[in-house]
């Protein structure tokens, strides 16, 4: 009978001491810290960097935080941590960044050496995601930032979901973090796209803010202040639209939202987007979607030669011609194909002339060789200025008869 009590006394000992031995944090307070959801790097004036940081707004309760709303703080120094020691001295908490997923960078300061300066330092230290999203802006992060806050639109945390739905299921912005940055830059072996955040100022500012007010509700804006030359009514004032191409750690250029969508399929990061086929006899707008990734044979040398087999499936979204889909074998499979081959050809050249390896050939390139070392004795990104580079598409039509159908 005494061994039968033996096991629950010692079950209960058990359960008495592992509180004492869990590595449990103390409670904390909300209101001890202010969560930084993006942080913005513009060129300073005193110091080397302008650093901006988006911090989301207490709400009244723990379930309410991701749709309180937004707002600024930015200070200058010569490195990130500079400039948290400088903002720290106007706000009455820690800056927390746990929950940071975006780290922009101004488009003056990608184009030099100072975005790879700032991203050397240890993310560990302050708790920084290595996963963090980059973007590059067009003009100044703090101005991209104050695009992003709104009365309008209160729920930051779905702000940031957009950007990854606009990759999902538009396919015309890439989606890149620090981590293949990093890669990029240390390996050799490609050249990044990051996503490039612009600003349409014609879109008026809200009726509460400053700005607003020192406008009196009128804003003079010319056609290209507009999204990408097109006139917007609505939403918020910064916005994504196509991609930065990087040559190896530094900014070399910018390719629209149809370029990018084409650099996608290249990469093999293509999910869903769509193209339009416009003939005599109308237009025809096909929603597209990748089977699988490019298939890529690569010859080496002092000028490379790549050959780029790319398949996909297209469903009719668009008809205006009325008989799309009777003439999809005879005429638009093969015009189809042969756009996309033509863009393809051309999104090289354009990537190509910025010295900018987006399409990744340097991967498949990377793995002829049996060393590290000798991929680097290679000097793949002189070589990759006499590539060239082919290209074949094929398409299969999706079953309109049940494509149609809602899901």
């Amino acid at each position: 009978m005494k061994r039968q009590h033996k096991r629950p006394a010692l079950l209960l000992c058990i359960l008495l001491i592992l509180p004492l031995c869990a590595g449990c944090l103390e409670a904390t307070s909300l209101d001890e810290y202010g969560y930084v959801l993006a942080i913005g790097v513009d060129q300073g004036t005193q110091k080397k960097f302008n650093v901006s940081f988006l911090l989301q707004k207490e709400g009244e309760s723990q379930e309410a935080q991701t749709g309180a709303g937004s707002y600024i703080v930015a200070a200058e120094g010569d490195n990130l941590f500079d400039a948290i020691l400088v903002a720290h001295v106007g706000v009455p908490y820690v800056l927390n960044f746990t929950r940071t997923n975006f780290i922009m960078f101004s488009d003056q300061v990608a184009s030099s050496a100072l975005m790879d300066e700032f991203l050397s330092i240890s993310f560990n230290s302050i708790k920084l995601r290595q996963s963090a999203k980059l973007v590059i802006v067009r003009g100044e992060c703090l101005e991209y930032m104050e695009g992003l806050t709104s009365a309008d639109v209160p729920n930051v945390a779905k702000q940031q979901y957009n950007h990854f739905q606009a990759y999902d299921q538009e396919g015309v912005i890439p989606i890149t973090n620090y981590t293949v940055y990093q890669e990029a830059v240390r390996s050799s072996r490609f050249d990044v796209a990051i996503p490039a955040g612009r600003l349409d100022s014609s879109i008026s500012a809200e009726s509460n803010s400053e700005e607003a007010k020192q406008q009196g509700g009128d804003m003079q804006t010319n056609d290209k202040d507009t999204t990408d030359g097109v006139k917007r009514t609505g939403g918020l004032r910064s916005y994504l639209y196509g991609s930065a191409l990087l040559d190896g750690n530094r900014f070399a250029g910018y390719l629209n939202n149809e370029d990018t969508e084409i650099l996608l399929l290249a990469m093999g990061q293509f999910k869903n987007g769509t193209l339009s086929v416009t003939d005599e006899l109308g237009t025809v707008t096909f929603l597209l979607k990748a089977i699988g990734k490019p298939k890529v044979q690569i010859s080496l040398g002092d000028a490379p030669h790549a050959a780029m087999e790319l398949m996909l499936y297209a469903e009719i979204g668009l008809d205006t011609s009325g008989n799309a889909e009777q003439r999809w074998n005879g005429e638009l499979k093969g015009e189809l194909e042969t756009y996309i081959v033509r863009e393809l050809e051309r999104v090289f050249g354009a990537c190509q002339a910025l010295n900018s390896d987006a399409m990744r050939f340097g991967c498949y390139a990377s793995k002829q060789f049996s060393s590290v070392e000798a991929w680097r004795e290679y000097v793949w990104k002189e070589k990759y200025k006499n590539m060239t580079a082919e290209f074949s598409v094929g398409i299969h039509l999706n079953d309109r008869v049940i494509s149609s159908h809602m899901e």
